[in-house]
């Protein structure tokens, strides 16, 4: 009977986190609209990548809809800005592959470009759990991401990984991309992300006690 209890408690927990991910869901949609979709989509985003990011920490109990709409409003200009300059980038990015492609045709200089871009989609890829988790100047959110995804490459790898294998899903079961896509899609993503920031805050940590730790000499 204990054992039907507890697997009833995981159905019944599973069922509570499937309901919060449809919510979710249509906050999102909703608030995109809002925005006129160009600037409603970042602090959207953001508003959903916050509270997932808050399951992590225990902050499991929060008013979905309150806490939406204060990250949304909170966040709008800021995220917006840096989405903006993602976006750019990633442009910039695409334009140098394709002339690189089309008119340089040097194996080395497009091995370059290949590489750069794929550091550039492992610093997006943290992008979000840094910018929910860290208080920082505009551009440190840049820097930020790109040092945690160069220290952490296995979330990197574990977050494409993740991508792929929901690409396949949602080839095969369209909708769950409808009604549950932006937050399932999200929670691997920031999931490794957090685990990569733990890790490296936990690295920089020791390193910080070790330089505290006085060291003696032999005498």
């Amino acid at each position: 009977m204990h054992y039907v209890n507890g697997f009833f408690k995981y159905v019944y927990d599973f069922g509570f986190w499937l309901a919060k991910i449809m919510v979710l869901q249509i906050y999102w949609v909703l608030f995109t609209v809002l925005g006129l979709g160009i600037f409603g989509i970042a602090p959207a985003t953001v508003a959903v990548s916050t509270i997932i990011h808050g399951w992590f920490t225990e902050k499991k109990n929060v008013a979905l809809f309150k806490e939406f709409i204060a990250i949304y409003r909170r966040s709008f200009k800021k995220s917006n800005l840096l989405f903006w300059g993602w976006a750019f980038i990633g442009l910039f990015l695409y334009f140098d592959y394709f002339v690189s492609k089309t008119y340089i045709q040097s194996f080395y200089f497009h091995i370059v470009i290949m590489l750069v871009i794929v550091i550039t989609l492992g610093s997006f890829a943290h992008f979000l759990t840094v910018f929910v988790r860290y208080d920082l100047p505009l551009l440190q959110y840049f820097k930020q991401s790109f040092l945690i995804a160069l220290a952490r490459p296995m979330e990197s790898i574990a977050i494409f990984v993740a991508l792929l294998l929901l690409y396949y899903v949602y080839m095969f079961l369209p909708v769950l991309a409808v009604f549950i896509g932006v937050p399932l899609t999200l929670y691997p993503v920031l999931w490794f992300s957090y685990r990569a920031c733990i890790a490296v805050e936990d690295s920089k940590e020791k390193i910080e006690q070790q330089s505290k730790t006085p060291s003696y000499g032999r005498s």
